[in-house]
């Protein structure tokens, strides 16, 4: 094997309800993700020495902060693997590593996550380690929490820090337009005001109404049960942010905040996409507007030779 093309979905929080933090820093999540069909491309080819580099078709997603070193997602990822492998050191495999990013940056979409899953993935094929699906979830869920999910992909229910995971069927497809931004919002910054607007927060709320919605319910009692506790967080540091979810929904839109945001996601029937993203566009010019259907696969093995 000399090259291995992968490519790992964007995802949404349909629900994301958040606790207290843990003993360990984490704050324990329920939450439900969807998988949707915007994919980050891996190719990896073999070569010397480990090596990654970024590109993005028509400079769609702003790419010039991503680093290239040891710390990027995807690099974190084949060394996790070779790790595991006990191939550390001289005479080591190498790869390297192009990625070629749809998914936004910094946008609550788990871009770099989709990244270091597509990495488990091409670079199990690519070095024929011969992990099984379980062992790559395990490898993945120490290189961060929303990792598992992008390597399952389709609609799953979370619990832990999000990657205890448990499939959750559906009963229709779902379109979503995203307004993504070029003022991203940290994490942790958002996760930081969350404990300060929520001192005595305990276990997070059960996600129990959405996912009963999922699998036999409307577009109309999904967006009813949608939620996200870290909605206000943001909105807090980022006041706009709160300012566009209250006319979105005073307009009749099911719409929230992906993931710690700044992106905001707007649920709708496949039918009314592409005249919503049209509307949206035209009402929020600095925004760039993105039309997705999901549930999607997870990261999976386009081609190999």
């Amino acid at each position: 094997m000399h090259r291995v093309l992968v490519s790992a979905p964007a995802k949404v929080n349909l629900a994301l309800r958040v606790g207290g933090p843990r003993p360990d820093g984490f704050h324990p999540l329920d939450t439900v993700f969807e998988a949707l069909d915007v994919f980050d491309d891996l190719e990896v080819t073999a070569a010397d020495e480990l090596t990654v580099d970024i590109t993005s078709p028509g400079d769609a997603v702003a790419i010039a902060d991503l680093p290239l070193d040891g710390s990027n997602l995807a690099m974190r990822a084949a060394t996790a693997l070779l790790d595991r492998r006990g191939l550390t050191g001289p005479g080591a495999p190498g790869a390297r590593i192009s990625i070629t990013k749809r998914i936004p940056v910094a946008g609550g979409m788990a871009g770099g996550s989709a990244d270091a899953a597509g990495a488990l993935v091409a670079l199990n094929k690519l070095w024929d380690l011969g992990f099984g699906a379980d062992e790559l979830e395990r490898i993945a869920a120490d290189l961060g929490s929303d990792v598992p999910f992008a390597l399952k992909g389709s609609v799953a229910h979370g619990q832990g820090r999000g990657e205890l995971l448990e499939a959750v069927q559906v009963a229709s497809v779902h379109a979503w337009v995203f307004l993504t931004r070029s003022d991203g919002l940290s994490t942790p910054a958002v996760f930081r005001e969350f404990d300060r607007l929520n001192p005595q927060a305990g276990d997070p709320a059960p996600t129990t109404d959405l996912r009963a919605a999922l699998e036999s319910g409307s577009i109309d009692d999904i967006g009813a049960a949608m939620v996200n506790d870290l909605e206000e967080p943001a909105a807090s540091l980022n006041p706009e942010l709160g300012q566009m979810l209250g006319q979105l929904r005073a307009d009749g839109l099911h719409a929230i905040l992906s993931g710690s945001g700044p992106t905001i996601a707007v649920l709708t029937d496949p039918d009314s996409l592409h005249a919503i993203a049209q509307q949206l566009a035209a009402r929020y010019p600095h925004t760039t507007v993105l039309a997705a259907c999901g549930p999607a696969a997870g990261a999976h093995v386009r081609e190999a030779e």
